[in-house]
């Protein structure tokens, strides 16, 4: 007798940075652990990637405000103030191309300095 498994991926993993939530996709086994370490960089450093020029897909959420500027317009009311948003799906792949990108040219970069400064050396002696 066989067992059948579900199809389970793409699986999405959500994480937030205070009231501004977002997820993280991953398709296949290889990237799960990928997508769990993205989660928890983006919910400590966001503001580093633009999250919704990445994304491939939306989802909504709702989202009390209790804690911004319009949390004192609700509280005046007497009611709680709650508003829908929209949070980005980003895929694993396009984070890890992106960071690979970034440390092509930061080695770059680096290389370019050194190469300057052992230049610079030799000319001073």
């Amino acid at each position: 007798m066989t067992k059948r498994f579900k199809k389970c991926f793409p699986i999405d993993f959500y994480g937030e940075d205070k009231t501004w939530r977002f997820a993280i996709r991953a398709r296949n086994a290889n990237e799960v652990f990928d997508a769990l370490m993205w989660r928890s960089y983006l919910s400590v450093r966001r503001d580093e990637f633009n999250l919704l020029h990445l994304a491939v897909k939306l989802f909504s959420y709702e989202c009390n405000q209790s804690e911004s500027s319009i949390a004192q317009y609700s509280s005046v009311y007497g009611c709680s103030l709650r508003v829908k948003m929209m949070g980005p799906v980003v895929e694993v792949a396009t984070l890890n191309k992106i960071q690979r990108e970034k440390n092509i040219k930061d080695h770059t970069q680096f290389s370019m300095d050194y190469n300057l400064h052992n230049l610079n050396e030799e000319v001073i002696q």
